[in-house]
């Protein structure tokens, strides 16, 4: 009987950094694909995909963000696509030119 607490107790402990590794493997995936600079997952599930403006469909391409990640069980809801001339400079997310969105969730 200790001997199954001991392991559901394992099993527990090793859930989060189960979600983080998936959580890892998204945005490596994210991060490979051609006009991707940059990527970030937040706490709230939002997938941030930094490019550079170009002349293409960005409502497609948030799909296809959406279709990158979901392999991977990460915990991802809504795939924003933006500019990289808005961020940085100590500026918030809100503040960041979006160029696309899409909900990940099928």
């Amino acid at each position: 009987m200790r001997l199954r607490s001991f392991v559901a107790a394992l099993i527990l402990l090793a859930t989060p950094s189960l979600a983080l590794a998936d959580q890892d493997s998204a945005l490596a995936a994210a991060r490979s694909r051609p006009g991707v600079l940059d990527a970030s997952i937040d706490d709230r599930g939002n997938l941030w995909v930094v490019v550079k403006n170009a002349n293409i469909s960005w409502d497609q391409f948030a799909n296809y963000m959406c279709d990158v990640v979901r392999p991977h069980k990460a915990r991802v809801f809504i795939a924003h696509i933006v500019d990289v001339t808005s961020v940085g400079r100590g500026k918030k997310s809100s503040e960041w030119k979006q160029l696309a969105a899409a909900s990940c969730a099928r």
